[in-house]
Order: structure tokens, then C-alpha cells, then sequence
């Protein structure tokens, strides 16, 4: 994911950056442990200490009922939707939507979404990364605007969280971000072009990938967005970035081009079987096999009526 990509950036963009990964991988369980059976007596007290003065034992009860309450989401749910909504403390409240988001409580997305325009940059970013896990088309909105956000962090978890929706209604403001100053946000941009699947979006894709100076990661991200979207015109476009200056590209568009079993992909990957890169010769001869591997059992991609 975006998370696996460092690049250069503010200490404050950093240090949101590390909270937003951090939050990722609890939601998909990066690096889970077994945590063991919790007590009724222990989330008894867990939400005890979501009302206690200390901003500390606010923070450790939230945490500890994203960890550890999955079972009993309709109970712990709602006082972490009102510590979301009302603490004082951007700490707890970051906690709170951190929680909501490990636990996947979907009633709490109107107050993730109000999230998104908290004061605090950590709880919309927090509110951000919690959408992602629950998509809902309720937070379009939102999270369109959020993709206007000052802070960098906030505007690429939008972005991912968009593509996760998959609605069209987005592609412009999401569109928009391949234009962001920050390359994190010109990958979540691109990754989320793709899951959103628009047709229209090849030619922009297109254009912004050839430009001058867009890093090999970008123009990778970019083979395998276009890959996804809807349409015959996608194969176009993959065939012209066989000729790009990186060998990985060009192996990786070799592959998409014959994971989409069409055999109109073969004549342009013909003109490259005698590439000065062997990796890039063998990918684009194995992409052909596979391509007339399909086409002889009838199993083609179905590029051309627009699968």
C-alpha cells in the first residue's frame, strides 16, 4: 500500500504519516498478536475510564476497546462515538476514531465523517484512515473536501478512501490531486483513479505519466491503475508505455497487458520481444502465451466489449 513508500517530507507530515500507517495496519491487522480473551470486568473498567478525568486513562481505554472489544461493538460503540464527537482532548478523540476504525463500527460513520473537519490534523487523519475501512457512500462528500485539506497526510487518506468507495462522482477531485506537491499524494491519487475505474480519467492518466520527471513508482502505480479501468481504450494506453525508459514498466505493462487476455495486446507486444532487457523480453513473451493460452479456450479478458 501508499504506506510502503517513503518520501522526503515535513517532521510534523512524517510524524502523521507514521500515525496514519500505524492505524492502516491495525484496521487490516499488520503484525497482529493474539492479545488472549478479554473479561467482561476488563472492558467494564476499559469503559469506566472513557469517562475519568485524566486524559491518559481516556486514551488507554479507547485503545484498549479497539484492541480488544470486537465482540462487543454495540456496547463499546456508542461511548467511543461521543468521546469522537465531544472530548475536549484531540488525543481522545483521535483514540476514539482510531478505535471506531479497528472495530469496523459502521454506525459511528456520520461522526467519521465529522471527523474529517475536526480542528485537530491527527483525528482527520484518524477519521480518514477509519473511512477507508468503512467505505460508505455517505462520505463522499466529505471526504472530497478533504481532499482539499491542508495538511498532506489527510488529503492522500482521502484519496485512498475515495478509491475504496468507487464513485464516479469523485474522479474530478481525486483528478485533481495528481497535481499535489506531495508524491504520497500523487500515489494515493493515482491507486484511487484506478479502483474508481472512470474511462475518462486514461487520457489524463496518460498524459500525467509521460510527463517529465514522474518517478518510476508513480509510472508503476500507473500501469496497474490503468489496468483496472473499464474499457477497451485501456489497452492503448498500456501499449504506449511499452516504450518506457524503465525496464520494471515495461515488464509490468507486458504483464497487465496479458493478464487482459486480448489478443489485439499482441501485435504491440510483438513489436517488443527484442528489447535490450531480457527480463523485459521474457515478460513480454510470456504475456503473449498467456494471452493466446486464453484466446485457444475461449477464455479472453472481454476487453473489447468494455469488461
Amino acid at each position: 500500500m501508499v504506506c510502503d513508500s517513503v518520501a522526503p517530507m515535513s517532521r510534523g507530515n512524517a510524524r502523521r504519516w507514521i500515525l496514519a500507517c500505524a492505524a492502516a495496519a491495525a484496521l487490516v491487522g499488520w503484525g497482529a498478536v493474539s492479545l488472549g480473551q478479554t473479561t467482561a470486568a476488563e472492558i467494564d473498567a476499559a469503559i469506566a475510564s472513557l469517562r475519568a478525568p485524566d486524559e491518559d486513562d481516556r486514551v488507554a481505554g479507547a485503545e484498549l476497546i479497539g484492541r480488544r472489544g470486537h465482540r462487543l461493538r454495540d456496547r463499546v460503540g456508542p461511548p467511543l462515538r461521543e468521546l469522537l464527537r465531544s472530548d475536549p482532548s484531540p488525543n481522545v478523540r483521535a483514540a476514539a476514531g482510531r478505535a471506531i476504525g479497528r472495530l469496523g463500527y459502521r454506525p459511528a460513520v456520520p461522526d467519521l465523517v465529522r471527523g474529517l473537519r475536526d480542528s485537530s490534523v491527527d483525528v482527520r487523519v484518524v477519521c480518514a484512515v477509519a473511512l477507508w475501512r468503512l467505505p460508505d457512500p455517505a462520505a463522499v462528500p466529505a471526504l472530497v473536501e478533504a481532499t482539499r485539506d491542508s495538511d498532506a497526510v489527510v488529503r492522500e487518506w482521502a484519496a485512498l478512501a475515495l478509491g475504496v468507495v468507487r464513485d464516479r462522482s469523485a474522479t474530478q477531485a481525486v483528478q485533481a490531486l495528481l497535481q499535489d506537491d506531495t508524491r504520497a499524494v500523487r500515489l494515493a491519487a493515482i491507486r484511487a483513479l484506478g479502483r474508481i475505474g472512470e474511462p475518462t480519467v486514461l487520457p489524463v492518466l496518460r498524459g500525467y505519466l509521460s510527463r517529465r520527471g514522474v518517478s518510476v513508482e508513480e509510472r508503476l502505480e500507473g500501469v496497474a491503475a490503468i489496468a483496472q479501468v473499464r474499457g477497451p481504450e485501456r489497452l492503448d494506453v498500456l501499449a504506449a508505455m511499452l516504450a518506457d525508459s524503465d525496464a520494471g514498466v515495461r515488464i509490468a505493462v507486458a504483464g497487465a497487458l496479458g493478464q487482459s487476455g486480448d489478443a489485439l495486446a499482441i501485435p504491440a507486444l510483438r513489436r517488443h520481444a527484442r528489447d535490450r532487457e531480457i527480463g523485459v523480453r521474457n515478460a513480454v513473451a510470456q504475456a503473449i502465451r498467456e494471452i493466446q493460452a486464453r484466446v485457444a479456450t475461449g477464455a479472453d479478458g472481454g476487453v473489447r466489449d468494455g469488461g
